[in-house]
């Protein structure tokens, strides 16, 4: 999993990635921020090209210039783009659309307010060229902004992470496994139907998500960014590192796991090694006899080497009011 270091021609990555974040991201979002307030209109950026930007920047690959019809980077790595910030909301007792920085709905005055946290990645495979081609690809590069502390209503902090996979390496092959899932068993059946048919989605942290064994190549966080932004990077893996076994790939929380996947994980995998990711040293027995929850609270995460030992979910598919074009 080396990146053809060929294409690598953007250097001083780091700095350039900085300047980049504060002249199109944060400086940006504040402007916006005021002329919503005027015109009520949503001020989230469109993420789509501006993660390409920062593609290239952190991998050091150029694009190709060709926008939504080709390539994204010089080397044939398809860029996606997640934006959760500034998603419009949902007032739970009028109904109305509510801005993230409202407080309070300004239609009925109410504080219930459901917050917006569903923006994923999508993949649109609508043929069997296209589905070859992200099984060949080299390299896939997820680019997301989220709320780092949302669970707790905070939207003080930003949080920008890039994240790598590679569709033909055999650790990262659920992948090319949820793509030909999505195309034979979603989206050829609704086509034959004359039903709408919609990409794939690949949620954000999500057990499908985890279980394609993602390498996060670069993290940082905004403090601040509605009032005294600051940045810090806390991850960044140079463009021509090696992406091998020892970039570990992101640790699946055990929360996510149902009943059935707690049951085939400690079957199915070795339990003396499965006891070394414990918290507590205890029987495979009395393991089996946990609730979930204290499952959870014995083992918290589940590392790259035991998610093998648990079964892929089908692709639950939602239909969408209009068909999805590329961007």
């Amino acid at each position: 999993m080396t990146p053809n270091i060929q294409f690598v021609t953007i250097g001083d990555n780091k700095k350039q990635i900085l300047e980049f974040i504060d002249d199109i991201i944060i400086t940006p979002k504040a402007t916006l921020k005021k002329w919503s307030a005027i015109t009520n209109q949503t001020p989230a950026v469109k993420l789509g090209y501006i993660g390409q930007h920062l593609a290239s920047l952190i991998t050091g690959v150029k694009g190709t210039g060709s926008g939504a019809r080709g390539d994204d980077l010089e080397d044939g790595s398809e860029v996606k783009s997640c934006n959760k910030i500034d998603q419009a909301d949902k007032c739970k007792n009028c109904g109305r659309r509510v801005m993230r920085y409202d407080e309070v709905c300004p239609y009925c005055n109410s504080s219930a307010i459901e917050r917006k946290d569903d923006s994923k990645w999508l993949f649109s495979v609508r043929s069997k060229e296209e589905l070859q081609q992200y099984l060949n690809m080299d390299r896939v590069v997820l680019v997301l902004m989220d709320y780092p502390n949302f669970a707790n209503n905070d939207f003080n902090d930003v949080r920008i992470s890039v994240f790598e996979i590679y569709p033909k390496e055999n650790r990262m092959k659920v992948f090319g496994e949820l793509i030909q899932n999505h195309y034979q068993n979603i989206y050829l059946p609704k086509l034959n139907d004359n039903a709408k048919t919609n990409p794939m989605n690949l949620h954000p942290f999500s057990f499908q998500f985890y279980k394609c064994n993602p390498i996060k190549t670069f993290e940082c966080i905004i403090k601040n960014i509605e009032t005294a932004p600051k940045v810090s990077v806390n991850k960044y893996i140079q463009p021509k590192t090696d992406r091998n076994s020892s970039i570990k790939s992101e640790d699946m929380p055990s929360e996510l796991l149902k009943e059935p996947e707690w049951n085939a994980l400690i079957n199915n995998a070795p339990y003396s090694k499965l006891k070394k990711i414990m918290t507590k040293n205890i029987s495979k027995i009395e393991l089996e006899k946990m609730t979930n929850k204290e499952k959870v609270q014995t083992i918290p995460y589940i590392t790259e080497q035991f998610k093998g030992f648990i079964p892929l979910r089908p692709i639950n598919s939602v239909r969408q009011q209009a068909h999805y074009q590329r961007s």
